[in-house]
């Protein structure tokens, strides 16, 4: 089902035209950085890749997860990972 970016409003927004270059299945994966709410607690659906801080940490998930992401009142924003263009 695709998701409709407008309806997150953890989400930090994307440049345009990024949106489109998003999986395009529910299983498929990204990379997401999560900020928490002071004292909240890690998702149990989420397994961090990298703990930055105490509250911010990268995960990689299923695209369908973004959707939980938003929906868990223990987060606070997130952000969806963009690769940086490769400079020689």
């Amino acid at each position: 089902m695709p998701i409709d970016f407008k309806s997150l409003k953890k989400l930090e927004s994307l440049p345009p035209g990024k949106a489109a270059g998003l999986p395009r299945s529910d299983t498929d994966k990204v990379e997401v950085l999560v900020k928490l709410r002071e004292g909240a607690r890690r998702p149990a659906f989420v397994t961090p890749r990298t703990q930055i801080t105490g509250q911010i940490f990268s995960a990689e998930i299923p695209f369908r997860d973004v959707a939980r992401l938003q929906d868990d009142p223990s987060v606070e924003s997130m952000s969806i990972s963009q690769k940086m263009p490769y400079i020689e």
